[in-house]
């Protein structure tokens, strides 16, 4: 009898089709990433990097007389950083801008821990309350504070009544303090969603395992809630920092001379100088010492806080 022929094996699949198929796959999903991410690209790139590159264009060039030469040069800049009044005005504006942030992040953390921690039965009215807050009118506010910090506001008319004072406070209105009163009054409902969320991803259970360990409730807060809550916090408050330090109708209405931003002479320079240049190299200017601030405080945040 014949031996019986031992079967032959069937030829492994190629991988190649499986990479290929991977690569398909892969190619897809950058389709769809591009489409997804393709208007708001635009959008950014057309209504701000696009006028961004508008206005360094303007702050290297000049002004000789009444007309805009395109004479390429830092004169514009040059100008800005050796006027003692425009240093002066800058640093006036960081002053401003961090008292805000900072008021605003410790009015909007304690409303959000409460909120999140001890009153959670109440979370939806509350921040209902909130996004009410937030749209209403803005230069509503501003002329209710000054009814109530003038010299005939609720204020100064509760004090002459109680005896307190003789003669109203006059530093209450068109000042830097009432600059940062207002500012604040309208950044703390846009400060509380973000520190909210933040707060959203902190679990009972870390709390309680710092507890157990030893940790009481300020300790717990130190070591465990603000680190997790970190992101949002500094969100929040690089948020009203940005918008308070930008902001000129508040200081213009309340400010006075104390409270006198660096927005102000922007608009003073675009609207009635026409001095674009050196408006646009002060907003430049501006721009980058915020920026700067916030870089070092976010360094500072992940050296100390999130440790």
């Amino acid at each position: 009898m014949s031996a019986t022929a031992a079967p032959v094996p069937a030829p492994a699949p190629s991988a190649e089709p499986r990479r290929r198929g991977r690569g398909h796959r892969r190619a897809r999903e950058r389709l769809v990433l591009l489409a997804q991410l393709g208007p708001i690209t635009a959008f950014f790139a057309a209504f701000l990097l696009a006028p961004l590159a508008i206005f360094f264009v303007y702050s290297l060039w000049k002004l000789e007389g009444f007309h805009i030469v395109q004479d390429w040069s830092l004169s514009a800049y040059k100008e800005v950083i050796t006027d003692p009044i425009t240093r002066k005005l800058i640093w006036n504006t960081v002053k401003i801008g961090l008292g805000v942030s900072i008021a605003t992040v410790l009015i909007a953390y304690t409303f959000a821990h409460v909120i999140r921690f001890h009153l959670r039965r109440w979370q939806a009215p509350l921040l209902f309350l909130v996004l009410m807050a937030m749209f209403s009118g803005y230069l509503v506010r501003i002329y209710a504070w000054t009814t109530i910090l003038g010299n005939n506001g609720i204020i100064n008319k509760t004090l002459e009544q109680l005896g307190v004072i003789d003669h109203p406070m006059t530093f209450l209105l068109y000042s830097r303090a009432a600059a940062i009163i207002v500012l604040t009054n309208f950044l703390v409902p846009l400060a509380i969603l973000p520190i909210y969320a933040a707060l959203q991803n902190v679990g009972d259970r870390e709390i309680e395992a710092a507890r157990d360990l030893g940790c009481g409730s300020r300790k717990a807060l130190r070591k465990v809630i603000i680190p997790l809550a970190w992101p949002g916090i500094f969100a929040a408050w690089a948020l009203t920092f940005i918008i308070a330090t930008g902001d000129y109708i508040t200081p213009q209405l309340v400010g006075g001379t104390s409270g006198t931003m660096i927005g102000q002479i922007v608009a003073l320079e675009f609207n009635q100088s026409f001095n674009w240049p050196q408006g646009a190299a002060l907003s430049f200017l501006s721009l980058a010492v915020i920026l700067a601030i916030i870089g070092l405080v976010r360094l500072a945040g992940k050296l100390v806080v999130v440790r």
